[in-house]
């Protein structure tokens, strides 16, 4: 059964990570040049975890959430002070949330396996 889980909270958080990149990709689109810049720094740091993931490494899971702050930063960031970019940020937020509730749920199952 742990298997089982440890393959949801797998699928889970991968599918959180891409969302989250994707999200972040769209943002030169949608948003002022500045912002976009910040925005591609952003999923630069997010793809570091990516081959740890993919390896399932319990020591990546652990370090994975830290990625996260600049995506979070930008999305804080943006909500407060820009209401053009209210949309945008309030998804990347959401994201973001998402995507560290979904890495520790898999820390906690491939914790408990080791």
């Amino acid at each position: 059964m742990s298997a089982l889980h440890n393959s949801r909270a797998r699928r889970a958080t991968l599918g959180a990570w891409t969302l989250l990149g994707l999200a972040l990709l769209a943002w030169p689109f949608l948003v002022a040049r500045s912002a976009a810049v910040v925005s591609l720094i952003a999923l630069a740091v997010l793809l570091l975890p990516l081959g740890g993931f993919w390896r399932s490494q319990v020591r990546t899971l652990r370090w994975a959430p830290m990625t996260l702050a600049p995506a979070l930063t930008l999305a804080l960031t943006e909500l407060i002070a820009n209401p053009a970019a209210r949309g945008p940020a309030t998804l990347t937020l959401a994201l973001v949330l998402i995507a560290f509730t979904a890495d520790i749920a898999w820390l906690r199952v491939a914790a408990a396996r080791h």
